[in-house]
Parts: structure tokens; sequence; C-alpha cells
């Protein structure tokens, strides 16, 4: 990537059906990215997912990363035009995403972009992780380099400045068997919590799993609890550190200081 400012411009029909949830989506990676199995950009609009969604995202060695969840509502039309513009423009800071000609969302740089100029990959994926199909209409698809299109103030712009630091405390299980089922949930949830039992001290550890997916979260009771597990828990699980939401970087600001005020020790992991 030779320019601050390279942008790419497609031109697309995403398809809108009543009785097909089709999915789709556009990836932009980099060199090495080994089959799509590493994506710098995600670009997901999911017309029947909570009302109406768009997901942007990244993925590093087939782990996804923490999303940018957007409501179509807040964006300009997608489904049921007979055409939709959108702009990636990279630069500095990570990737702005624009819908006819609105900036709706930043994607900030998860991975350091190389410095030297390279080749990026482009793909419009023919089925997603699950094996659903995938249908695009591409009109149009232009690149080159052009003036930074965002304004000055950003401060309403999705994914700008969000918290993407690694958890202290919190792993990302991944490469799990899909569930679907309430009583799945719960079994996954006592085998997670039986398996890092040691590493949640005395209250044990907390574990989120979500429905229809592949992975969960386990928080221990520390950051040295968390390296611990890492360690030793690698040959059993295929897990990493999760990202810190800015939602819970927040929290965790707040009940620092509310302990700093209450004169408690807590430990520290550089919040």
């Amino acid at each position: 990537i030779s320019h601050s400012y390279l942008t790419i411009i497609f031109r697309f029909l995403p398809p809108c059906s009543t009785n097909h949830v089709w999915m789709h989506s556009i990836n932009i990676s980099g060199p090495g990215h080994n089959e799509f199995d590493s994506v710098l950009c995600h670009f997901n609009p999911r017309q029947f997912e909570r009302g109406g969604q768009l997901v942007i995202n990244d993925k590093q060695e087939g782990t996804w990363g923490q999303a940018i969840n957007l409501p179509l509502s807040q964006v300009p039309l997608i489904f049921g035009q007979t055409a939709v513009s959108l702009i990636v423009q990279i630069n500095g800071e990570g990737f702005d995403i624009f819908i006819e000609g609105k900036h709706c969302a930043r994607l900030e740089h998860r991975k350091e972009l190389p410095s030297k100029p390279c080749s990026l990959y482009l793909q419009f994926p023919s089925c997603d992780d699950y094996q659903k199909p995938e249908n695009w209409l591409v009109y149009k698809t232009w690149w080159g380099n052009r003036e930074i299109m965002h304004g000055k103030d950003l401060s309403s712009i999705a994914g700008v400045n969000a918290h993407n630091a690694d958890h202290p405390r919190k792993l990302f299980i991944s490469n799990l068997s899909k569930i679907s089922k309430d009583r799945d949930v719960d079994i996954r949830r006592a085998e997670l919590e039986r398996a890092f039992r040691k590493y949640g001290g005395a209250r044990g550890v907390t574990c989120i799993i979500p429905k229809h997916s592949t992975f969960a979260f386990v928080e221990m009771e520390s950051e040295r609890m968390a390296d611990r597990a890492l360690l030793e828990m690698g040959s059993k699980f295929k897990m990493n550190r999760a990202r810190w939401s800015r939602h819970e970087a927040l929290q965790e600001k707040r009940a620092k200081a509310e302990a700093e005020k209450k004169g408690l020790v807590k430990e520290s992991s550089a919040w």
C-alpha cells in the first residue's frame, strides 16, 4: 500500500428476498492471507438480523475480531435499491466506509499495514463460514488514489477511537462444535467452567456461550491467571486473548475509580 488514501469504489446490488436470507460480504486482505483466512476489512450488511445490521470486522488466522454492528436504519438504503455505491478509503487510521457518499463507519487498523508497497486482495465470497451461499451483483469496481474524504468532526462515526486492546483476563475459545439448543449451551458452560476452574479464584471463571456459534469467552480471576491458562491449556483448546470492548473498558475504569475512593486494592492490568 504505497499511498495514504488508497480508495476502492464498488457499485453493486445485494439481493433482496422475503423468502430467502441471502448473505453477502466483501473482504479486503493483504499479503499472506492464506485463502482469506486473514481479512483486514470485512463488510457485511445483514437484512434480517435484529432488524437489519451492517457488520464490519476483521479476521486474523481464522478468528473474527470485535465487530462494529451498525443498524441499517442509520445508513443509506442498501436493500431494495437498483444499485448502491460503496467506497472504502484506506488511510493511516483505518478503513473509512462510505455508503452513497455518507461516512458511516471506520474500522481502525487492527494489524499494522506493510511499510512497503504491496498488493491488496479483494474477495466477494460465494459462501460464509458455515457454507451458506452468498450472492452479489457487482456492476463496477474501481481503485486508485483520491483526496481524503472524511470530515474533521468524527465524533458521530461508528468505530472511531474504538477501544481495541486485548482483554487482560478474558480468553476467546474458538474451533468448538456448533451448538443451537439451550441444553447444549448449559453443557458447554459446565464443561468450560470445570476445565478452567483453577484459573477463576474463589468464584470460578465466568463463561459467555453464544448460541448458534463455534466459540466462547472465558474470563479468569486475573491477568496472571489468564497467562497461566494460555500456557497450560493451549494444547487442549484453540484460544487467544479476547479484545476488550470500549464499553468494558469504561466499566472497568469506573470500577477502579470507585475502588480507589474506598481505599480498596485491586490488581491492575494496564486498564
